[in-house]
């Protein structure tokens, strides 16, 4: 059965939507194809639609005769090209260079496209043609695939006094996972990211117009992403109680909306006596715990907390540190021999004031002590980002041999070519 739905205030036929059903076995309780489909126009026309109903034994004849048909348009078995003679060739939604092709010959409607010899007609149009021709005929026989709504996991809950304290929150927010975990487990999935979004409150008679607590009124999102899906509702609480002790609501809470994304569980092979690796919900909670010590981000805007990542940039010591993802694929590069030496770097890089006679640096002095350039090799000059004011770099580089008492050692300086500054980069082992 094929069901062509238009809005009430709108003409037949104009913003349609279809609906195929599939009703084999069902005259026995719903009787006839007839009242079936009258009882689908009253339940349509309740909920403001005019709908247009075709039946037969396959779902593209169906649709055909709900859209060219008038009434309840039912189609017996056999008789499918004979019904659908009379429709215009518009129906078929033709591509419109064929529509062109079949208008020069003179094609306007099902009966004569089913009439055409089928080789001759693919030879002109191609497969598309006997398509549309078998179409035309109701030839066309394909099962009914099932449309299933993607899986949402929301848990809302709307408390009669707001809350101002993260504990009385984390006791709700417990009671959410709760029952968005027991959905997940109840279809052997899991979870890897979950959103929060809290209402606050706002007190109107309290808060003046303009006022900094205006922001107040925008609701308080927070985002929990994991490595690794997970069925733990204890688990995620503590992650989210991490969250909100780092970046808490600036109002007390009235209003609660958790989402779950739903994911596949990934099984993961186990030692015989112990774990081959850390468990992944415990090192997220480390990780959490870590942020909410040293924070998430540098003065630079580089995440404190993940692996570092060599930028592909000739800029000297250009990194980014990126979170751990345990989906990446572990590279095994072969050892190379090490280096005789080993470049400390300092970071930042020491200031420091150097003393250059007949173009060569002849004495440096930095972090409270003096020292004498023995040997200097050097200079080494780079530059980039040219076009770009704020992140231009321009640079020479020595590698020095300091002697002193304090300061003593090999050591790799620089001077910035833009401010004129020099700085030690570092100390080589």
């Amino acid at each position: 059965m094929g069901i062509e739905l238009s809005p009430l205030s709108s003409p037949v036929g104009a913003d349609p939507g279809t609906v195929v059903v599939d009703l084999a076995g069902a005259e026995s309780l719903l009787g006839t194809p007839q009242q079936i489909g009258r009882g689908l126009q009253e339940c349509a026309e309740e909920c403001g639609f005019i709908a247009k109903v075709g039946v037969a034994t396959n779902p593209d004849t169906a649709l055909y005769a709900a859209i060219g048909m008038d009434g309840i348009g039912v189609i017996a078995p056999g008789k499918e090209s004979v019904c659908l003679s009379r429709l215009p060739i518009e129906v078929l939604n033709p591509d419109a260079g064929i529509l062109d092709v079949l208008d020069s010959w003179g094609i306007r409607d099902f009966g004569a496209l089913a009439a055409l010899p089928p080789i001759s007609l693919v030879e002109r149009l191609g497969q598309q043609g006997l398509i549309l021709q078998r179409l035309a005929r109701g030839e066309v026989q394909r099962e009914i695939v099932p449309c299933e709504p993607p899986l949402s996991i929301q848990e809302c809950i709307e408390l009669e006094e707001a809350i101002d304290l993260l504990e009385p929150l984390a006791f709700v927010l417990n009671r959410l996972l709760e029952q968005a975990t027991a959905r997940l487990r109840a279809r052997s999935l899991a979870t890897d990211v979950i959103h929060v979004t809290l209402e606050l409150e706002v007190h109107h008679d309290r808060q003046l117009k303009g006022s900094p607590c205006a922001s107040v009124r925008e609701p308080y999102k927070s985002n929990l992403k994991l490595p690794v899906p997970t069925q733990d509702s204890k688990l995620l609480l503590k992650l989210l109680q991490l969250n909100l002790a780092q970046h808490p609501p600036k109002a007390p809470v009235k209003k609660i909306l958790l989402v779950a994304e739903p994911a596949l569980l990934r099984h993961t092979q186990t030692g015989l006596f112990e774990p081959l690796a850390p468990e992944p919900g415990q090192l997220e909670i480390t990780l959490s715990r870590l942020k909410a010590v040293v924070g998430e981000k540098d003065a630079e805007g580089r995440l404190r907390i993940g692996a570092p990542e060599v930028l592909d940039s000739h800029a000297p010591d250009d990194f980014q540190v990126r979170p751990f993802r345990s989906s990446e694929p572990v590279t095994i590069h072969e050892c190379l021999p090490s280096p005789q030496l080993a470049l400390r770097i300092f970071r930042p890089p020491l200031s420091a004031r150097v003393e250059v006679r007949q173009a060569v640096p002849a004495e440096v002095v930095f972090n409270g002590g003096k020292g004498k350039v023995l040997t200097a090799a050097g200079p080494w000059r780079s530059n980039g980002r040219w076009w770009n004011r704020r992140d231009q770099w321009e640079r020479e580089e020595w590698d020095v041999t300091l002697g002193g008492d304090t300061v003593a050692g090999f050591y790799r300086i620089f001077r910035d070519s833009l401010s004129g500054q020099w700085f030690v980069e570092g100390m080589y082992d």
